[in-house]
């Protein structure tokens, strides 16, 4: 199949079936609002991303076979590949421009398909959005075709992407149609960016507090410190620990239980924050504060360093194990150190930066394409993210190049 031909509805049929049935198995799903009924192609479909099941959600959903927008890394797999161009997926990379998926998204128009788009481009992490990549705002008014907002609801406290394992509890999902044809021709891209931003809004913890759904699982807290690596209590980076339901520093004991609700409940302290997304809040503010503090270096050197494995892929092939070694952090540099050679990247000079699943960090660098992969269940690769990112908001441009030493 492509772009082009999409799947019969036999075939359709005979893939959502099972599909349905497993997720339902799962999750208690509940659909509030399904505008996509009666709804003839072309149209979009845009959703907050939340779970690694969002796509499957949706189509199970939708009369129509979705052609989604999907990252270009998953095309470098040979059978993820072959089952996204059967579905008649179109390539993107994350974060970058890139005029070949416009082409395609056109293509996909002219031949009736129904476009899905994750506008945030990742998962979040606490279940808020993310901001939306600004580009889709130019791709919706380009396409001057009807848009459905997609909502989906619990599917965070399901499944957070700092955890492991399906927790069963409630999902909704919405479907909206929120413009038709044409309504969005004359606006400008800021305003049509706004109106995506504001339509697609989710807080899964405000919703929470209103539903007080349960998400249970057999060690619920398992892994949060790959999202939380500073102990509020004591503000030290990277003794973060987690075990059954209970989270704790091993620096200096503070501990808190992770509940069926998606909060935290006291043990030994006054808790600092009720849950993981106004910790995580926290935690970000702190590292703004003390990113060129004098003893920043010393007292992050410890938290700055993981395992991993290296990946490079060249020209869009495969990706290739460059070596297994030690990941730290220098002023402004990752290094990557083996037993053989030494890398240094220069982040700021770094593109696309973001985080495939929990554990692989992706980037662009001199045309080449990296992976690290955090092989340690407990290592934090978002923690190795938000250091990228601060670097790149405080430094300026310099000349590429990846060190060998």
């Amino acid at each position: 199949m492509s772009i082009e031909k999409k799947p019969g509805r036999l075939a359709q049929h005979a893939l959502v079936t099972p599909i349905k049935a497993f997720i339902n198995s799962r999750s208690v799903i509940e659909i509030e609002r399904n505008d996509t009924i009666g709804l003839k192609p072309p149209y979009v479909i845009i959703s907050n991303h939340v779970n690694n099941w969002d796509p499957l959600f949706l189509n199970c959903y939708v009369d129509e076979p979705i052609c989604y927008i999907a990252g270009e890394p998953l095309f470098r797999n040979p059978f993820l590949k072959h089952i996204l161009n059967y579905a008649g997926a179109i390539r993107k990379t994350k974060f970058t421009n890139d005029t070949t998926t416009i082409r395609n998204v056109i293509k996909a128009k002219k031949h009736n398909r129904v476009i899905g788009i994750f506008p945030e481009g990742n998962r979040n992490w606490d279940g808020v959005n993310e901001p939306i990549i600004y580009s889709t705002a130019k791709l919706v008014k380009l396409l001057n075709i009807p848009v459905v907002v997609a909502k989906i609801k619990g599917g965070h406290l399901s499944h957070p992407r700092w955890g492991d394992g399906h927790r069963k509890g409630k999902i909704q999902i919405s479907f909206e149609k929120h413009w038709a044809d044409g309504d969005l021709k004359n606006l400008s891209v800021d305003e049509v960016y706004e109106k995506l931003t504001d339509a697609m809004f989710h807080d899964e913890v405000d919703w929470q507090q209103h539903e007080m759904n349960t998400y249970k699982a057999k060690n619920p807290a398992h892994y949060l410190e790959r999202l939380l690596y500073i102990c509020p209590h004591c503000q030290t980076p990277g003794f973060m620990h987690s075990v059954g339901d209970l989270f704790f520093c091993k620096s200096c004991q503070y501990k808190v239980r992770y509940t069926a609700y998606g909060n935290f409940e006291s043990t030994n302290l006054p808790i600092h924050y009720e849950t993981p997304r106004d910790w995580k809040n926290w935690q970000s503010s702190i590292l703004d504060q003390y990113f060129d503090h004098p003893d920043w270096q010393n007292s992050w050197a410890d938290c700055l360093k993981d395992p991993i494995n290296l990946y490079v892929s060249k020209d869009k092939k495969p990706f290739e194990l460059i070596g297994t070694g030690k990941l730290t952090w220098n002023h402004y540099e990752f290094i990557f150190k083996t037993e053989q050679e030494t890398l240094s990247f220069q982040i700021k000079h770094a593109d696309g930066v973001n985080i495939q699943f929990h554990h692989k960090l992706d980037f662009l660098y001199d045309d080449d394409f990296y992976r690290m992969v955090f092989y340690e269940p407990r290592s934090s690769a978002y923690k190795w993210l938000q250091v990228a990112k601060q670097i790149q908001k405080e430094t300026s441009s310099e000349p590429r190049g990846v060190t060998n030493g």
